[in-house]
């Protein structure tokens, strides 16, 4: 499963592939069947392949800046190579703020399906967790602690061995599924609801964010951010990119149309269609709902393992994150210290570790924290069409495409969770450019920042879609052209 050179292992394409798939199957297979049928309806599955082919073009772009520099935490600092640190500050806060959060959020989700099974008000009351309920998952986050400290060959090792339990339980739950969906006499079509006429395209091209999707695949970047410690990363990691969106595709289609086949049709006539259905653990509760008493049991156990190991691979990920942030200079250089034994950042791991804790203990609901997380997974996507445009010019008319594609899901959030994003990241920048004025200037420090947070601000206050790709064109020309690119090179080079 490893590679040993210098001295250290290093992670093959299966293990990088697993790492991908096993963010993958995380808290979102439990609730993204239900919320994208409540978003899309019918179109639930042109939803799920939408995702797909967008983060597999966010993924081809990223894996372009890898074959570059096959570095850690490559996501992050792909702004800060092919531009400067100050320029690529807004991604990299995005694209680790995201995945910490993501932490939190999947030990908020086992908490949540643990306080379903036991039908209490100990650990959840009016969608908040409880003391109970934050000291429970707070446990759960002292185990991601414990997996991840010592490092990439004792995580890859436990991961391998969860991953086949992750995709055995998808796999038993769709087969018990489809096995009741085949052989019980209909009522009724499930799919041919008179409220299912409804829906249309727009209702899939929204669910990407509302119902989780983009939360749901965002696994497909972790082996990217073990770049520098997974053998031949020019080729394998686009590989373990693609196979495992692909596995995860075919996954993730089959248990939709098991959900919305298997609900019993006299439910959805009550609730009004999809629209109306609202169970608190969908699965556990479908499976309860059934009668299958014993596959209720398994995704009990499941709503442990999944969110668990997605929550110390993502803590990982993010620890990797920010030491390439303190290594370009974007935090604090003590943070960029690797253990000699080990080869990680422990300091990156426990500062991560503290800061999961915090937002757990302010979240509230994991659907509410999962939109909010998935804005800055967007913004941080964006670092990828945008470095490679910058580093490889003839690749700028396909980053053109993705990045306007990134646009226009943004505009889809929540206009309170988007004005979240755009403020926290002004606040952010803003910051980092005082500490910097003395140094940089505050001519190149406007150069450098103001493009982007104007771009960002635009996305909120314009709501008319052919601005918003004119605005998306317009600022992805303009920073991917040769002369905003050298100067920003120039200040780096001076840096």
């Amino acid at each position: 499963m490893h590679h040993k050179k210098g001295g250290k292992k290093k992670a093959t394409l299966l293990s990088a592939t697993l790492l991908s798939a096993t963010c993958m199957i995380g808290s979102g297979w439990l609730f993204s069947a239900q919320l994208t049928a409540r978003y899309a309806g019918n179109w639930a599955f042109v939803a799920w392949i939408l995702a797909a082919v967008l983060v597999l073009m966010v993924g081809l772009c990223l894996a372009r800046v890898v074959s570059i520099y096959p570095v850690r935490g490559a996501l992050a600092q792909a702004c800060a190579f092919s531009y400067n640190s100050i320029f690529g500050m807004p991604f990299s806060f995005a694209n680790w703020f995201g995945i910490l959060m993501v932490v939190a959020t999947e030990a908020q989700a086992t908490t949540q399906y643990l306080s379903s099974a036991i039908g209490s008000s100990l650990l959840i009351e009016s969608h908040s967790l409880t003391i109970w309920g934050k000291l429970l998952a707070l446990s759960i986050l002292a185990l991601y602690l414990l997996i991840n400290f010592y490092g990439i060959r004792w995580l890859t090792k436990i991961n391998n061995i969860v991953t086949v339990l992750k995709i055995f339980t998808p796999l038993f739950a769709l087969t018990v599924l489809l096995i009741v969906v085949f052989t019980r006499n209909h009522i009724g079509s499930n799919f041919s609801l008179p409220s299912s006429q409804e829906f249309e395209f727009h209702s899939a091209f929204s669910a990407i964010i509302g119902a989780g999707l983009i939360y749901s695949y965002n696994g497909f970047q972790v082996s990217v951010a073990f770049a520098s410690e997974i053998k031949n990363p020019k080729r394998n990691i686009p590989l373990a990119i693609t196979l495992s969106i692909i596995i995860i595709t075919l996954v993730y289609l089959s248990l939709q149309f098991a959900f919305m086949e298997a609900v019993p049709h006299q439910v959805l006539i009550e609730n009004g269609g999809w629209q109306g259905l609202n169970f608190a653990s969908p699965l556990l509760d479908l499976a309860t709902l059934l009668g299958l008493h014993f596959l209720a049991l398994l995704l009990l156990a499941d709503s442990i393992t999944s969110p668990s190991a997605s929550g110390y691979t993502y803590l990982g990920a993010s620890s990797r994150i920010l030491f390439a942030m303190a290594k370009v200079g974007q935090m604090p250089r003590w943070l960029a210290v690797l253990d000699p034994v080990h080869n990680i950042s422990r300091r990156s791991i426990l500062v991560n570790w503290v800061l999961a804790a915090i937002v757990l203990a302010n979240a509230d609901s994991w659907a509410a924290l999962m939109v909010i997380v998935t804005g800055y997974h967007i913004v941080s996507y964006m670092a990828a069409p945008i470095s490679m445009g910058a580093l490889e010019p003839n690749t700028r008319w396909f980053g053109l495409i993705v990045f306007i594609l990134l646009g226009l899901l943004m505009q889809t959030l929540q206009s309170s969770s988007l004005l979240l994003v755009c403020a926290s990241l002004s606040v952010l920048v803003s910051i980092y450019a005082g500490l910097h004025i003395t140094k940089a200037g505050i001519h190149k420090l406007i150069i450098f920042t103001f493009p982007f947070l104007a771009y960002l601000w635009s996305l909120y206050l314009i709501s008319n879609v052919w601005l918003i790709i004119s605005a998306s064109t317009g600022f992805y020309l303009l920073i991917s052209s040769r002369y905003y690119v050298e100067f920003c090179k120039s200040y780096k080079a001076r840096d």
